[in-house]
């Protein structure tokens, strides 16, 4: 005990106190100025220290101690040390707290941060959909990854394919993948009877605002030149179908109200080309394409072909405009001018001009001499071209019909071709008639007339006697009537 009491100074009571103190201060990151802080205390107190007492010292006598004084002596020492040790630091568990206090706080934040950072990676703020475009809506949809339902209605204040309301308003956040149900018109009902008003007694303004204003999209508003009507006068009104009319009109069918322009002026740029000689399809083609109305007269000519350009009432390079008239005179190829026929005769009435077909033909007349022009199909002094038929008719009079006598010498079958080429081809109408006779000539022929050699009237009939061949006796001669008769058959009735 006494050799514990020996070692057991205050130098060595200090060197443990301070290499105590280093290990705690170590294990709590304590900074070389608590040492120090620590050191410096350690020295100002030492001088109102006891320190413990030494049994060796040669002033005591160890014998004086007892067995409870030594025990005593250690229970002082260690009570000592306890209360050296608290008085180390006094901001230390003030510390402490701080650094376990600046822990949680940073990790409270960390752990909002954390939420808000996936809150706004998973959510959306919604902007006013009201008023805007159904597509501009579907493109940030698609954008923002929500999911777009659409509830279309007809609405009069808000035009087709625009917005109305949103089931979620504007600035609140939905998730992404979430449903927005928006509420969308398809303009005004197109099945509403609409009142028509008298739109030609109103300005085309006002039309148009009753037009804005009912959402008649379906009346379109035209304009149009007129020639008769100043610059916007109303026209006219028409409904497309025909089975709708005022009283029955719905928004859906279509009519249109014209207003004038005005007469149509345009600028005159256009270079007139010359056309001389040139074929009139030429000419049809540059007036289409320049809207130029063409007038087409015809003439012949001797020197221009057919369908080629003579003349033109524009001259060469001068300028006209739109809508302007032009007349040009169109060849017809030569000419043929129509003789008069009465300067020729029958036989030299086929080759009097050269290029006209010239049909000359005979008519029994009762008061044009034999010979003479009767009449022509195309009057003396016309002229023929391409365009017009060139067959030109001539009739030269073949006199008074004439009948011959046909006794003995004509059988029944000629005379239907004999009255054909002899008279009726030539414009008179002898007919005959014929009755059967018993006679002793061939069967068929002709043995008797009510009139023979002699002129007869443009219209007449003449009798014809045929023989039956059933008379015995050869070949009797014709027989002849008594005078009187045969006086009667020489004149003309």
């Amino acid at each position: 005990m006494s050799d514990f009491l020996s070692n057991f100074n205050k130098s060595n009571y200090d060197e443990t106190k301070e290499k105590k103190l280093r290990e705690d201060l170590n294990k709590e990151g304590s900074t070389d100025s608590s040492l120090n802080k620590v050191s410096d205390e350690k020295t100002s107190e030492q001088p109102t220290r006891m320190g413990p007492v030494n049994v060796t010292d040669p002033k005591v006598d160890s014998s004086s101690f007892s067995p409870d004084t030594e025990q005593a002596a250690n229970d002082q020492t260690r009570r000592s040390q306890p209360e050296d040790e608290t008085e180390i630091d006094p901001t230390y568990h003030k510390k402490r707290k701080q650094k376990f206090l600046i822990i949680g706080i940073g990790t409270f934040v960390a752990l909002c941060m954390l939420y808000f950072g996936y809150f706004q990676m998973t959510h959306v703020a919604l902007p006013e959909f009201s008023g805007k475009d159904l597509a501009e809506v579907r493109t940030w949809a698609t954008e923002n990854k929500v999911k777009l339902k659409v509830e279309q209605t007809y609405s009069k204040q808000v035009e087709a394919n625009k917005v109305i309301s949103q089931t979620v308003k504007k600035g609140k956040k939905i998730k992404k993948g979430a449903e927005l149900t928006v509420e969308a018109s398809i303009g005004a009902d197109p099945e509403e009877k609409l009142k028509l008003p008298d739109f030609m007694t109103m300005k085309k303004a006002e039309v148009e605002k009753w037009i804005k204003d009912n959402k008649a999209d379906n009346i379109s508003l035209i304009d149009e030149y007129s020639d008769t009507l100043e610059k916007g006068k109303a026209v006219r009104f028409e409904i497309v179908n025909k089975d709708v009319t005022k009283e029955n009109y719905k928004r859906k069918d279509k009519a249109n109200m014209y207003y004038s322009k005005g007469k149509e002026t345009f600028e005159k740029n256009i270079s007139v080309p010359d056309f001389t000689k040139k074929m009139k399809t030429e000419v049809e083609s540059w007036a289409k394409t320049n809207e130029i109305k063409v007038t087409y007269e015809e003439a012949s000519s001797a020197d221009v072909p057919a369908e080629s350009i003579i003349s033109q009432s524009i001259a060469k390079d001068q300028k006209v405009a739109k809508k302007d008239s032009l007349t040009v005179t169109v060849s017809l190829g030569k000419g043929y001018i129509v003789p008069n026929f009465a300067d020729y005769t029958q036989e030299e009435a086929g080759t009097a001009v050269e290029g006209l077909t010239v049909q000359a033909k005979s008519v029994f007349t009762n008061n044009v001499a034999y010979g003479q022009l009767v009449s022509q199909s195309v009057e003396a002094g016309t002229q023929l071209t391409s365009k017009d038929d060139l067959k030109v008719k001539v009739y030269y009079s073949a006199g008074q019909p004439y009948l011959k006598d046909l006794r003995g010498n004509t059988v029944e079958g000629d005379l239907q071709k004999y009255f054909y080429d002899e008279f009726q081809s030539k414009g008179a109408n002898i007919q005959y008639t014929v009755r059967y006779v018993d006679s002793a000539q061939p069967k068929g022929t002709v043995v008797g007339m009510s009139a023979y050699n002699l002129y007869v009237p443009l219209d007449y009939t003449v009798t014809l006697d045929i023989s039956l061949g059933n008379l015995d006796g050869g070949s009797d001669p014709i027989p002849k009537k008594d005078s009187e008769n045969e006086t009667d058959s020489k004149e003309m009735p």
